[in-house]
């Protein structure tokens, strides 16, 4: 994740800027420094000439003085240059010309001119040069930070964002990514912002328009059953009982969905016979009533771990498209290690397994008695999701296998103990 982070990449690409412009910086001024210096020690040598030529002929101090100013000389004051430079080669007391002397240090020119009772020390401005050059130099590091701290600004609110689209990755919808920031970045996070907030009013008027119709169907339920209570036919009667807690039974199976959905369902698994969840999807489907149990469970002791009831809303669903889809109406529960394996005999699914998981999915090929609300395996994908289970589909010689993996914790096979007599 660091390796691929856009901030260390600026990072990178800005150190990489600022150590170039500093090695550019160092190998330009050097340069000028060396052909400097080379052009300072060709211009020592002709003015020294042109000098002494000057003093030889006529001797005048002014033609010196402005021959010195066009060579871009300047007087200046610098005791210790001037102080060794009189003292070296001192004039006689009786002297009336003009005498120069020159020294260079350090690609710099010195030339002292004496005259009887005076004497100025002149030194070239070579040095105003390298000024400049330091100064562009600071400009342009200042040019570079001031982009590169105008860039992360910029950048920042991809930091916020990152987190609240991981937020709402989990389920999360309480985002709130809006900023100032009138830039690209600026509007992305705004755009999203909003899809959000309409995102979050719709999942809202979703989850009250199904608490409605669940809260207005529970009352007709309640009152049929109680007028189904009454009945003399007991064979009526236990049949109408069985269709409104069936009804009930979905009811409460639609609220599990709605707070699956909305991710406010609170998960808590335990471990529990494989014997009891099956006898628990029996009643939810009223198959406990009847003589022909159409459900064959091989290893009725294994030990699964997973919240009860939404686990069994799950296995309810497939079990229930397991049978109706079946020639025989028959389905076969195993176990394989960690893992439990509901099979059916039928034709393979014609379409790739991932498509039957989206909701109100239809298929075609199934006849229209068959067809439901095509949410049974949307259900079932989205209760084992919740679940941190994973189910996978083959089919092999007739028999579909749906394989729901890593629920089992526990293998127990029991033998039976023959008599001694």
């Amino acid at each position: 994740m660091i390796k691929n982070s856009i901030f260390l990449k600026i990072n990178l690409l800005f150190l990489f800027a600022l150590i170039s412009f500093f090695a550019f910086s160092f190998y330009f001024i050097q340069f000028q420094k060396d052909n400097e210096a080379k052009i300072s020690l060709l211009k020592y040598k002709q003015f020294t000439a042109t000098i002494n030529q000057i003093i030889t002929n006529n001797g005048d101090l002014k033609i010196v003085e402005s021959f010195l100013k066009e060579l871009d000389f300047e007087i200046t004051e610098d005791p210790e240059i001037k102080e060794a430079l009189l003292n070296y080669n001192r004039l006689p007391p009786i002297f009336n010309g003009i005498f120069a002397k020159t020294i260079q240090i350090n690609n710099k020119i010195y030339i002292l001119l004496e005259t009887q009772g005076k004497a100025t020390l002149y030194t070239d401005k070579l040095n105003n040069h390298y000024k400049t050059f330091y100064l562009i130099t600071l400009v342009g590091i200042i040019v570079l930070v001031s982009v590169f701290i105008l860039v992360i600004q910029s950048l920042m609110p991809l930091k916020k964002l990152r987190i609240q689209v991981k937020k709402f990755a989990n389920g999360d919808l309480n985002i709130d990514c809006k900023t100032l920031q009138s830039d690209e970045i600026g509007d992305l996070a705004n755009e999203f912002d909003s899809a959000i907030k309409k995102i979050a009013a719709l999942g809202q008027s979703r989850s009250l328009f199904l608490r409605s119709i669940m809260h207005e169907l529970k009352t007709p339920i309640t009152k049929g059953r109680i007028s189904a209570e009454m009945l003399e036919n007991s064979l009526q009667k236990t049949r109408l009982i069985s269709v409104f807690k069936r009804l009930q039974n979905l009811i409460d199976e639609f609220a599990k969905i709605e707070q699956l959905t909305s991710k406010n369902l609170n998960i808590t698994k335990e471990e529990f016979l494989l014997e009891d969840l099956i006898n628990h999807t029996k009643r939810m489907l009223l198959i406990d009533q009847i003589e022909n149990d159409p459900i064959i469970l091989n290893d009725p002791n294994d030990i699964v771990k997973a919240d009860f009831e939404l686990f069994a809303m799950a296995i309810k669903n497939l079990l229930d498209n397991a049978i109706k889809y079946s020639p025989d109406k028959k389905v076969y529960v195993d176990s394989n290690h960690c893992d439990i394996i509901i099979s059916n005999k039928g034709e393979a699914l014609k379409k790739d397994f991932h498509e039957y998981f989206k909701p109100y999915f239809k298929d075609e090929n199934k006849a229209n008695e068959q067809h439901g609300f095509g949410l049974g395996m949307y259900i079932i994908k989205n209760t084992l999701d919740a679940l941190n289970f994973k189910i996978t589909y083959f089919h092999k010689e007739g028999v579909n296998y749906f394989t729901i993996h890593d629920c089992i914790v526990e293998n127990f096979c029991l033998v039976p103990i023959k008599n001694k007599d």
